[in-house]
């Protein structure tokens, strides 16, 4: 994982909850594309939101043999205290990212998609939560 990725709260006695911050991003501004979160070569093939007036939105990238997902806070909510999650199905096996309050995304979850198999993807903002029909192929 990225170590300049996210931000998780940690949560201390008497309710104080401390954030440790990673990079340089002020808090209302979204540094990363999920490109280039995923890495070289993918592109993305879908997204959804999730929230409400560009909370976050999920995004699933392919670059030819791999999938992989994330979801990103959007601007004016980088940094909140809302758990997010990205997750992955392909055939059987599942991979998923979060839930936690990461300050910036949830992911990279990356599989590889055998021919034939079905490619199920997904994230959560909160209490929102998208999940995409099976894409087989």
């Amino acid at each position: 994982m990225n170590g300049m990725k996210r931000l998780a709260v940690l949560a201390l006695g008497g309710g104080i909850a401390l954030t440790a911050s990673v990079g340089t991003a002020a808090a209302g501004t979204q540094p990363y594309t999920p490109e280039r979160i995923c890495g070289s070569g993918f592109q993305v093939v879908e997204s959804q939101p999730l929230g409400k007036a560009g909370e976050a939105r999920v995004y699933w990238l392919n670059n030819g043999p791999s999938n992989c997902v994330v979801t990103l806070k959007g601007d004016s909510y980088v940094g909140n205290s809302v758990k997010i999650s990205a997750s992955l199905t392909t055939g059987a096996t599942v991979k998923v990212d979060g839930p936690a309050a990461y300050k910036y995304y949830a992911g990279a979850v990356k599989a590889d998609n055998p021919t034939g198999e079905c490619v199920v993807y997904g994230g959560t903002y909160g209490s929102y939560k998208f999940t995409s029909q099976p894409a087989c192929g």
